[in-house]
């Protein structure tokens, strides 16, 4: 640490000699293991970017110069040059550092990052703006291989390659190959192609030829083709060069001396200019290196032999492997069935169907727009498909959900998992909108289950429902394995809501996995004199609504409680679908504020926005309306 405890900033950093750029490079990714290692946290794609962070701290004079980061998994590095090395230890707690770029935190953080793909836009734009208000400074952004091939970086990079402002995209390929390294000759390749001399004779060339009368136009294509033709057959990248972006790669992303050597030539040409570096993620911990799959987001774990603590309780199965292990009965017996997802095999629990069944399952990258027209032409041709996405990134479908599916009433199954509160990942996953998308749309109908084994039930249910697209939604939790059992698993195909009988004070009404929040309530007003009936609904759309209204005809109040955004709730879709007279009781909807929901663990997040089982009863038991209910009042049912 003799050289990272004195670098507080970027500033800081670029006054340290070149020759000792890898010892700072060793630091930061010792302090990142070390730190990880009794924190926890996105691991493997940080060790990966090391070299390149340091790389572009160096050689750019950030916060002048923009510095954007795809998504934000490999912002650690950055975190720690920029000031907060010390708060690492606090990232993705309560209070502490946020596990993205956020901008509240700091000057170098552009924007609030979490979804792929929308890097190369935002450097664009921040290049149109310099140009338009006369100002120099550099614009550059980072993405991954596998960001970049989503649809949205497609349509920035033909943009880019339109309006040939200065920019410059950084390639982090550390998984999905592009192209070889071509060794010696690709290095003596990209150190032409940068070269001022070469840059200047061809532009003077190009200019000679414009002057030359008759045949100047003619030699010019011919050189263009020619120059064009050498460098696709001698460099990968044409596909970048088409777009309009000088092509310059691969350079080794672990070699930071070469990286500030290319960066540095790199900021004198001119137009938009792309850089492609290969690097590894989990670089410098072999377990990493070995598997970043799991090495991706880390508990705490033992440096030594990798092993990592807080592993699920006995007997536990998380609502995501209820999923994959439900997919796969269902898949052995029903040749119909197939699987999408939008890159998030691991976290949608979809690992063994895809061990298991290769052909059935769809990794469609990141792509949700994608995703979701593929999964309606699925359904159109008489396959049936279960679209397995989560909460926060369906919303980039919502247009190809009305148009591809909803409308033409296509039997899409909709797996919406890590709805509600997501914890650690903070405002840019919370899973909070879904229900306002979903209930927005005609035809979709949607459910909630409130345990793993109504999870595990609807799966089954919906395998051959043909009436239209089927939406259920759920958080990222976990079940008792024994309540998966068949001889356990609920009547999920009648939308009658449970009802758990308790007193006419008030009538609780649960959306999905509230219901056992609910009963804690309602146990607990039963202890301050206030009796209450609790109605779980799991079925949104369709609603038995006759059986909610005598229900809560029967009682003097209602409230209701859900783990969605107040304005874009179940809770809006029951009020509008009650009569006047039920709508007279409602004294509160316990949800979700409009405002951004910060990152902690789930159970600190729902107390502190009043979703926890005591918020809900302080908040009840201070209101007026129960203030002189005591036991020797209250009416019992």
């Amino acid at each position: 640490m003799d050289l990272l405890s004195k670098i507080n900033s970027p500033a800081d950093l670029r006054k340290v000699a070149p020759e000792d750029l890898p010892r700072v490079c060793d630091e930061v990714r010792e302090y990142l293991i070390d730190t990880l290692a009794s924190v926890g946290g996105h691991f493997a794609s940080n060790l990966g970017v090391v070299e390149l962070t340091v790389a572009l701290h160096y050689v750019l004079n950030t916060p002048e110069d923009k510095l954007i980061w795809d998504v934000g998994h490999q912002i650690y590095p950055h975190k720690i040059l920029t000031g907060r090395r010390e708060q690492l230890r606090s990232v993705r707690r309560r209070g502490g550092l946020s596990g993205f770029p956020k901008r509240e935190e700091s000057v170098y953080d552009l924007y609030n990052t979490g979804h792929a793909g929308t890097s190369i836009s935002q450097a664009l734009g921040e290049a149109m703006a310099r140009d338009r208000l006369g100002l120099n400074h550099q614009c550059v952004c980072v993405i991954g291989d596998a960001s970049v091939a989503s649809g949205m970086a497609f349509e920035a990079l033909n943009h880019g390659g339109h309006v040939q402002t200065d920019c410059i995209v950084i390639l982090n390929d550390n998984d999905m190959s592009i192209s070889k390294n071509v060794g010696a000759l690709n290095q003596y390749l990209n150190r032409l192609i940068t070269s001022p001399t070469y840059n200047k004779g061809k532009r003077i060339w190009y200019s000679i030829l414009m002057w030359l009368p008759l045949i100047g136009p003619l030699v010019q294509i011919f050189s263009r083709k020619i120059e064009r033709t050498f460098k696709d057959f001698l460099t990968p990248g044409s596909l970048f060069s088409d777009f309009g972006f000088r092509y310059i790669g691969p350079v080794d992303g672990h070699n930071v001396a070469e990286l500030v050597e290319v960066l540095e030539k790199a900021k004198e040409l001119k137009g938009p200019v792309l850089i492609h570096a290969y690097t590894q993620k989990g670089k410098g911990y072999v377990h990493a290196e070995r598997d970043p799959i799991v090495y991706h987001s880390v508990s705490r774990f033992n440096r030594e032999d990798g092993t990592m603590q807080g592993s699920k309780a006995r007997g536990k199965i998380s609502f995501s492997e209820i999923v994959g292990e439900t997919l796969c009965e269902i898949i052995e017996h029903n040749e119909k069935v197939v699987v999408i997802t939008p890159a998030m095999i691991e976290g949608s629990g979809l690992r063994s169907v895809a061990d298991r069944f290769p052909n059935r399952v769809f990794d469609v990258g990141i792509a949700e727009q994608h995703s979701m027209a593929f999964a309606g032409g699925l359904a159109s041709g008489g396959a049936v498909p279960y679209l397995c996405i989560y909460s926060t990134f369906m919303s980039r479908a919502y247009d190809q959900l009305i148009e591809d599916v909803a409308l033409m009433n296509f039997p899409v199954k909709l797996i919406v998992d890590r709805a509600g509160c997501v914890g650690p990942d903070g405002e840019t996953h919370q899973g909070l909108y879904d229900l306002g998308v979903l209930l927005s749309v005609p035809n979709v109908r949607v459910y909630a289950p409130a345990t793993g084994g109504e999870l595990k039930a609807f799966l089954k249910f919906v395998e051959k429902d043909s009436q239209g697209p089927i939406a259920v939604r759920f958080p990222k939790d976990s079940a008792d394995r024994e309540s998966l059992l068949p001889a356990n698993l609920p009547d999920v195909t009648r939308i009658r809501p449970e009802i758990h009988q308790g007193g006419k004070d008030l009538c609780i009404l649960a959306v999905g996995i509230m219901w056992e929040t609910a009963l804690g309530v309602q146990k607990e007003l039963r202890a301050h004199g206030i009796y209450a009936t609790v109605l779980g609904i799991r079925w949104i759309r369709p609603l038995d609504i006759e059986f909610i209204q005598n229900t809560i005809h029967d009682c003097e109040y209602m409230v209701i409680l859900e783990d969605s955004a107040i304005n874009s709730s179940a809770a809006s879709h029951i009020r509008w679908s009650l009569n006047s007279a039920s709508n007279a009781k409602h004294l509160h909807t316990f949800a979700f504020p409009v405002e951004a929901i910060v990152h902690g663990t789930r159970e600190e997040i729902m107390h502190d926005h009043g979703l926890s089982k005591e918020a809900i009863t302080g908040a009840l038991l201070a209101r007026p309306e129960f203030a002189n209910r005591r036991i020797p009042l209250a009416r019992q049912a």
